[in-house]
């Protein structure tokens, strides 16, 4: 065989690879356009497939991964409730478009009377029952009466840990806060990111945080959740939207300082029946 047949004939047993591995993909869409030969497509950023994920928001599956924060109630209540005293707890001006954010002190009374304050302006008033403190933040126990009685942990950060005083929880990204504890460290952002995760609207059923992970650079830390969305019907009336997003702090090792952002990554169809989650085809 001469060179020129030699050169076409492993034109042709690259060109057959090429359309294998091409059909082996999945789960980053596709185009008509075949890549560049020096391109390489963007590695999946969960291990799990999409119909574990699936699993997971219809609640089949597990809504967090393990190792994951667990703040567990404290027994001998029927029902209870976490919450951050927000300055809209304690000052009735504090209205949308102004901005929402956590309260933080490093004094127990103030952190006290902003508890009290917050329970006077609740629509129905709990009595305080007891009082623990953590590195974290003051918490005082209450409880709202009724049939059973609802026991609310009711917390106000630490400056000294946590300052939340830029942040805005009425938008989805900005600034998040400054971390002020010392050593900034992954395991201190990886704890905050999972913590705060609890007061946010993704820890609601159709929800499922897939992964938690973190990455460094010379001058930040960031840690991402990985989480899934369920919109019913999303798609179709017998096909569901799941949605996978981002949850992402970054922090300035020098200053402490957060930064938030959101980013749905990809979505995909499933549905469920009779317990059973499953995929949509086509």
């Amino acid at each position: 065989m001469d060179a020129h047949s030699q050169l076409r004939g492993r034109w042709r047993l690259a060109a057959l690879a090429a359309a294998v591995l091409s059909a082996c993909g999945g789960g980053g869409g596709g185009g008509d356009a075949a890549p560049t030969p020096t391109a390489s497509a963007p590695s999946r950023p969960v291990t799990k497939s999409d119909l574990q994920i699936a699993q997971s928001v219809y609640g089949s599956g597990p809504r967090t991964p393990v190792g994951f924060y667990s703040d567990p109630p404290p027994s001998g209540h029927g029902y209870v409730a976490t919450m951050h005293l927000k300055n809209a707890d304690v000052d009735a001006a504090a209205v949308a478009p102004q901005p929402l954010y956590e309260l933080c002190t490093d004094d127990w009374n103030q952190a006290f009377d902003w508890s009290e304050l917050g329970a006077q302006n609740a629509p129905q008033y709990s009595d305080l029952v007891e009082t623990n403190e953590d590195p974290r933040y003051f918490e005082f126990g209450r409880v709202r009466q009724g049939d059973p009685p609802f026991y609310v942990r009711s917390r106000v950060f630490k400056c000294t840990y946590l300052d939340r005083a830029d942040t805005n929880l009425r938008a989805a990204a900005g600034a998040a806060g400054k971390l002020n504890r010392r050593p900034l460290t992954a395991s201190e952002l990886r704890d905050l990111s999972e913590y705060l995760w609890q007061f946010t609207q993704y820890n609601n059923v159709g929800y499922a945080v897939i992964e938690s992970g973190g990455a460094a650079t010379a001058a930040s830390l960031s840690h991402t959740l990985h989480i899934g969305k369920l919109a019913r019907g999303g798609i179709s009336a017998s096909c569901d939207r799941v949605e996978v997003i981002a949850w992402r702090h970054t922090l300035d090792t020098t200053t402490g300082t957060l930064q938030l952002e959101a980013t749905t990554l990809w979505s995909f169809g499933a549905h469920e029946s009779a317990g059973v989650v499953s995929l949509c085809s086509g």
